[in-house]
């Protein structure tokens, strides 16, 4: 008895400290935008959700696979013009869905930029993209994600 309990004792922490591990296995997007500036929506979004996941999972080829896929992106702009003053709020929104285990796991990022003009009439569409709201539109969501998956 004292040689189970001793046991048990030393395999017990081992096996709480224990981590599931998962790799992300596809990346993919059903939206319609495929590309933005000639360049593939899905880029780097393999290494954002490995980043995000390395906080809660270990990362391992042989882990669980987590396949992601880009559900929706869009540019909702609002423009108000008073006198010559414009301005022009452009949010950039991301849905991303995770599959693990065989659930699905949801999450919508959103990013703000903010345009001022005084004189000068902005034309339609001739707001500069820019990648770095995407990436932080596309962590958002991932992380949102994330934080949802079980433990």
């Amino acid at each position: 008895m004292k040689k189970f309990l001793s046991l048990l004792i030393t395999i017990l922490p081992i096996m709480t400290i224990a981590q599931t591990c998962v790799t992300v296995d596809s990346v993919y997007s059903t939206c319609k935008a495929k590309e933005i500036n000639r360049r593939d929506i899905r880029f780097g979004l393999k290494q954002i959700a490995e980043d995000e996941l390395s906080n809660k999972y270990c990362l391992s080829e042989e882990g669980i696979d987590v396949d992601l896929e880009v559900y929706y992106f869009g540019t909702p702009k609002t423009t108000i013009r008073v006198l010559g003053v414009e301005k022009t709020d452009m949010k950039t929104q991301v849905g991303i869905k995770m599959y693990y285990n065989g659930q699905t796991y949801q999450g919508i990022g959103e990013s703000e930029v903010e345009v001022r003009a005084v004189m000068i009439e902005l034309v339609e569409g001739s707001l500069p993209f820019n990648q770095t709201v995407l990436s932080s539109a596309i962590k958002k969501a991932i992380i949102e994600c994330v934080s949802k998956m079980p433990q």
